[in-house]
């Protein structure tokens, strides 16, 4: 999760789902994946929230020009976040991609940073909290889906078989051959 939020193609999307799996079947405390989850995408948001904070506008302004960003640009996107700063960072970590990104702006803004840490901590905990849960689900009913899937496989396949068998017909007969 640490590295989710660094951003770093490794998503929660499948990250969290595995670890509820696992506390399902009695390896880890579902609760206690969820925090250790959140935990490390916290310290990554950290992270990436001061390289923002230090580096960033500097870094911004000096190549900025070449994608047409100006310092009124800048005062815009901090005056709007200054505003929707705490919803913005909330929201964002039910995003994919946005999820990993929302720190930037954050720093750059210099978010108040206690309101950072629950934004942040709050998003992920729910966020994460969703997905281990239906990972949980998923293994504790596990048989039971399988069982499932499997009879969804003979459907499927008869289904596919029986379209196989027309096709092969209906090309036979000169009903899907390219005539011009």
């Amino acid at each position: 999760m640490f590295l989710e939020a660094l951003g770093l193609p490794v998503p929660s999307e499948v990250i969290m789902p595995l670890a509820g799996y696992f506390s399902s079947q009695g390896q880890y405390d579902l609760l206690g994946a969820i925090l250790v989850g959140t935990i490390g995408a916290t310290i990554g948001s950290f992270l990436d929230y001061f390289i923002a904070l230090f580096l960033g506008e500097p870094i911004l302004l000096r190549y900025g020009k070449y994608i047409r960003l100006t310092q009124a640009n800048l005062n815009k996107m901090y005056l709007w976040f200054n505003k929707y700063g705490v919803f913005a960072v909330f929201f964002a970590r039910f995003l994919p991609a946005v999820r990993a990104l929302i720190s930037y702006p954050a720093g750059l803004a210099k978010m108040n940073f206690l309101r950072f840490f629950i934004a942040t901590f709050a998003g992920q905990f729910l966020w994460n909290g969703v997905l281990a849960y239906v990972g949980f689900l998923f293994g504790r009913n596990y048989s039971t889906i399988v069982s499932q899937i499997d009879h969804l496989t003979y459907i499927i396949t008869i289904i596919l078989i029986i379209a196989l068998i027309v096709v092969i017909i209906l090309y036979k007969h000169n009903f899907l051959k390219y005539k011009r």
